[in-house]
Parts: structure tokens; sequence; C-alpha cells
């Protein structure tokens, strides 16, 4: 059990390889970004010590409940037996808990305050001390990033922490497998906690979002049909790669996508089928790369993930699912040769990322963003690949004995007073603070 304060933070994700074809069973693969959730948990002072707060500034809220008024009657009784939870969410619990969400109407905070009380009430105690659970993001909510999913496996890793369901991760060493066996026994757990926190948020996730925000580096995952077990399959090896993530601000409506795909396939069985079965060819090649060991990960290893990009977003232009905003997007990264651009998830608006090339000169990539930022394109210099969900304790374990950043930054009121992304990172980031662990 870990006593706050503390930090936990989770990657976003992209959708690398396999977008639309993952609609008719075939893979796909998503990768974490460097751009993440964080996640502080503080202790109340004496005199609220019966209330449990969520504060998340970044969708407007912030809520307290009393402890003893959650149903706890209604939370589901677990078998000592019973390591990791149901797949699915008690229904009996959810209706129980719509009443301490009465004065919760905004849709967003709806879903994330329930996923948060859903979690709680599994995971902690009505005895449990008060705490406050403030989580900030430089992620772009709803943009198709996965924030959702980074949001769900930080609560999940702050409740398991402090329910003592798991420890801390420890630093991992390659000759060390009882530690590293540990570590991931304790992610697995925490992954399937943040499974559920999405099931309240979205209602039937695929669980791809919340395997990449647990584990980072990629994940290939493939939903088989006839009642076959889903594949997933974690890929960590690969080295972080230099990656552009470009907004279009251009609104589309993923159903829309799927349902405009499933007509040509309808209308163009012979023509469409072959497109697909290109999208599955090339998530195949890009698994057999992504497993390379790291040593192989040279110019050339990059050169042929770069060209896959290109071959994938052509197949998608086929399909009919990019806009001329990406394709605007598209052309810039071209013209300048910064790397290799392709639309990431639904398409018809949304993200593209490029995949930079090795070495590059930073004037060029500077130019690249300018020149996007000036037709109102949003541009984060982030990575594909690195680290998923990981811990940050003090130092000491006495406040009295804390160095000054260390105050500054388990401090609940600067957490929640931090401005952009840019102080968000700067301030508690992951490569920014010293002294993050990762499980």
């Amino acid at each position: 059990m870990v006593t706050p304060p503390f930090l936990v933070s989770a990657p976003g994700k992209v959708i690398l390889f396999g977008e639309h074809a993952a609609v008719y069973g075939k893979p796909a693969i998503a990768a974490a970004i460097s751009l993440r959730s964080y996640l502080l948990t503080t202790k109340h002072e004496p005199e609220f010590s019966e209330l449990v707060t969520l504060e998340f500034p970044d969708i407007q809220l912030q809520y307290s409940w009393k402890i003893h008024s959650l149903p706890w009657d209604a939370v589901p009784k677990r078998s000592i037996d019973t390591v990791r939870p149901p797949s699915e969410l008690n229904t009996t619990l959810v209706e129980a808990l719509e009443h301490a969400l009465a004065d919760v109407h905004i849709p967003l905070q709806r879903s994330a305050a329930l996923a948060f009380l859903y979690l709680y009430s599994c995971l902690c105690s009505p005895d449990m001390p008060g705490m406050t659970f403030s989580v900030r993001s430089t992620l772009p909510i709803g943009a198709g990033l996965g924030s959702s999913a980074s949001v769900s496996v930080c609560l999940a890793a702050a409740l398991c922490l402090v329910s003592g369901e798991v420890a801390p991760p420890e630093k991992k060493g390659d000759d060390d497998s009882d530690l590293n066996a540990a570590n991931y026994a304790g992610i697995e757990l925490i992954d399937a906690w943040a499974f559920l926190g999405e099931r309240c948020i979205h209602g039937n996730p695929s669980g791809i979002d919340n395997a990449v925000a647990s584990h980072g580096g990629a994940v290939m995952f493939q939903r088989m049909t006839k009642g076959n077990p889903n594949v997933r399959e974690n890929i960590r090896s690969f080295p972080p790669l230099k990656l552009l993530l470009i907004d279009s601000r251009q609104a589309r409506r993923t159903a829309v996508q799927v349902a405009n795909v499933a007509t040509l396939l309808q209308n163009y069985p012979l023509v469409t089928e072959p497109i697909l079965n290109g999208i599955h060819a090339v998530t195949d090649e890009a698994y057999k790369l992504l497993q390379a060991p790291r040593e192989n990960c040279d110019d050339a290893w990059e050169g042929r993930l770069r060209e896959l990009v290109r071959v994938n977003h052509g197949l998608l232009v086929a399909l009919g699912v990019s806009h001329p905003k990406l394709e605007a997007i598209r052309l810039a990264a071209d013209e300048l040769e910064i790397g290799e651009t392709k639309l990431t998830g639904a398409g018809g608006g949304g993200c593209a990322i490029t995949l930079v090339k090795r070495d590059i000169d930073e004037s060029r990539i500077r130019g690249l963003i300018e020149r996007l930022e000036s037709h109102g394109f949003e541009v984060f210099e982030t990575s594909l690949g690195g680290v998923g969900a990981g811990c940050l304790l003090p130092t000491k374990s006495e406040a009295a004995e804390w160095e000054e950043w260390e105050e500054k930054l388990f401090s609940l009121h600067h957490m929640l007073g931090l401005g952009d992304r840019e102080d968000i990172q700067k301030t508690v980031g992951v490569g920014s603070i010293d002294g993050w662990a990762f499980w």
C-alpha cells in the first residue's frame, strides 16, 4: 500500500497501421506516443477526511463525494483467489452509482466520474482516508489519441497503489527476471482495471487503447469473429521514433467513415477486398519489423517502416477515407522531404502523423511546423513507442525532508495551477523529471 502523495502517468496512442481493415477481423497496430496524462494523489486535510475528490481541470470537472455515502453494498464481492477483475462491468454497481452522479450532467464529465467511482468502489473501502485525485494531460482530448484510456490507466494505477493491489514499479534489469516478472504482473492488473474504466466511458472498447497506455511500445490487436478470443501482442523492443502529430482540426465521425467503407465493399467487393487485404499485408510486414532486436533498428530499418507508412496511407486514400486537409498536410511534409505521412484513425479529418527521417535538419522541421500552423493546423512534436505507465514517488517519506522542488512537484495547488501542455510537461513530465519508474 502506497501512502500519498505520488504521481502516476500513462501515454496516449496513435493507430500506426491497419485502420478500417481491423473492422473486418484483420490486425491493426497502435503505438504509444510521448504525450501523456498525469495524476497526482494527495491526502485530504483532517477536516475533509470523509471526502474523496476528483479534479480534472482540462474538462472542468471538480467534484467530491462522501466516502461512506457511496454504494458499498452494491460492490461485487471478490474471491481471495481472484486476482484479475472480470472483463464485464457489474451492472448493479453501475446503476447504484447513478445517485452519486446525479449532479454531474455534462457527458464527458459524467463518463470520467463514473469510471473513477467504479474503480474506486471496487479497489478501495469505506475506511480509506480522504484523498484527492488530480488529473492533468498533455494529450488533446477527443482527438482519437487515446486520452480516455490514458486517464483510465492513471486512475487504475493510482487506486491499485493506494489499495495495495500492486506495488510501485522497480527499475528493471536485463538479468533480473523475478523483478521484471513482478513489474509485468503489476501492469497486467492495472491494464485489466483500466479496461473496466474504458467500459464506463465507451461501452464496448476494443482494449487496444488501454493496452498501449499500460504497456507502452506498440500493440498488435486483432478482433476475432465467431466467438474466438481476440488476439493481442505487446511489442516493446523497438526504440522511440521521432514523430510529428498534426491535428487537422477537421471534425469527423468515425461511424460515417466506417459506413462509407462498408458501402464501398458492398458495391465493389472485387475492388475493395484486395485493398483491405493490402492493408492486412502492410500490417503484417510492420509487425515483423517492429519485433526486430534493437541492434537491428538502423537507418535501413527506419526506411522500410516509413515505406510501409506511405503505402498504408495510399490504400486508405483508395478507400476514400482521407480529406483535403489531410492531403495538404502530407503534401507539405513531402515537399520538405521530412518523412512519410499518413492519416491515423478513422480519417475524414482528425489527425495525421509524420514519421520523421533520422538526423533530419531541425530547421526543416521548424519550417514545416510553421507552415502547417499558418494554415490553422495544430502540430505536436512527439515520439513513437517508448514507456508505458509509470510512477514517481517522493525521495523521502516525510514531507519535512523533501527537497524544495519536491514540495512543488507533489503540491495539489501547484498541480491544478499548471498552464498549458508545455508547462505540465516541464513541471511533472516523463523525460523532464528524474525518478520516474515504469512497470
